[in-house]
């Protein structure tokens, strides 16, 4: 879904409702909405029903979860495992029954290793159990029960002159994985929700949308094999927080505030980068380094279930 006033694709499914229901907040026909308050966290379950709440809501049928927890961005031990707990279940309840213990899992770590913000990708495979090359040299060094995974971080187009997408659909020709989980770094709405939320869908994703750079999406439709999609927000739009700054500064000194005069002001100062400019806070290495370890154990556990967390450890690459 598109932002119309910034021009700007909104990554994450409960901002896309927010913004649809507007003040009001209004129901939105075609679209479920399901809410669990547990101690640390809350999962929030969106689910688009048919075209007319996909239209509405700018995305694709299918379900959409997100976990959120302030906590999320610091290394609290307790508020992790609640994550990860959250993660597998709505893992399972995204793959449904069709996932069988012998099949290959291919995870897929978007974005750029090169830039923090857009490093989750890449970081998720290093920290992920990867272990078809076990099952087909080494077996006995495998845990019983394990299935066998491969992870591939195709990196970004400006530094492997290749498109993701074809990297991606090669090796699903090759290896025809039962499942493929894609993570990566999203662009949020609200500065609150950098390294605080976790998005979980089962309609795949367009790398790059967040940022105006968007490419070939990946979805079960394109590559034929079921997607899940996992992201964090890592990002906000300079050009949104400037907005919201002037905003409350109108209301704080009692004086009108005109959105289109607020934008244009906006779009000029930021007019040498093109009207884009991405922020992210000066902590992002922690948030990528909390967040990573969580979405990776998180999937783990629920690839490789009754496997205890520091066995899935040895075989992380």
């Amino acid at each position: 879904m598109i932002n119309r006033e910034f021009n700007i694709y909104i990554d994450m499914a409960i901002e896309a409702r927010d913004l649809v229901r507007g003040a009001g907040d209004q129901e939105i026909p075609g679209v479920k909405e399901d809410i669990k308050q547990l101690k640390n966290i809350k999962i929030t379950t969106i689910t688009v029903l048919d075209q007319n709440g996909a239209e509405k809501l700018g995305r694709p049928i299918g379900s959409y979860v997100t976990i959120e927890s302030p906590p999320l961005k610091i290394n609290d031990p307790y508020v992790r495992d609640e994550i990860v707990e959250a993660m597998e279940e709505s893992m399972h309840t995204l793959i449904g029954e069709n996932l069988k213990p012998q099949d290959t899992v291919l995870l897929v770590g978007l974005g750029n290793w090169r830039a923090t913000a857009d490093a989750l990708g890449p970081r998720f495979i290093e920290y992920s159990p990867i272990t078809r090359h076990y099952h087909n040299y080494a077996p006995d060094a495998l845990v019983e029960g394990m299935r066998p995974t491969c992870g591939i971080s195709p990196g970004v187009l400006g530094i492997t002159g290749l498109e993701t997408f074809d990297v991606i659909k090669g090796i699903v020709e090759k290896v025809q994985p039962a499942l493929l989980v894609a993570v990566d770094a999203l662009a949020a709405q609200d500065v609150k929700r950098i390294g605080t939320s976790i998005q979980m869908c089962n309609t795949g994703i367009q790398p790059g949308s967040g940022v105006g750079n968007a490419r070939h999406a990946i979805t079960e439709q394109e590559l034929g094999v079921p997607v899940i999609a996992i992201g964090c927000p890592t990002i906000v739009s300079a050009a949104i927080i400037a907005n919201e700054a002037v905003k409350n500064f109108c209301y704080n000194i009692g004086a009108p505030f005109n959105e289109t005069t607020s934008l244009d002001a906006i779009k000029e100062i930021l007019s040498p980068f093109g009207g884009s400019l991405g922020v992210t806070p000066k902590e992002i290495d922690e948030i990528i380094e909390n967040t990573t370890r969580i979405i990776s154990m998180g999937v783990a556990r629920s690839l490789f279930p009754g496997i205890s967390e520091e066995q899935l450890l040895l075989y992380a690459t």
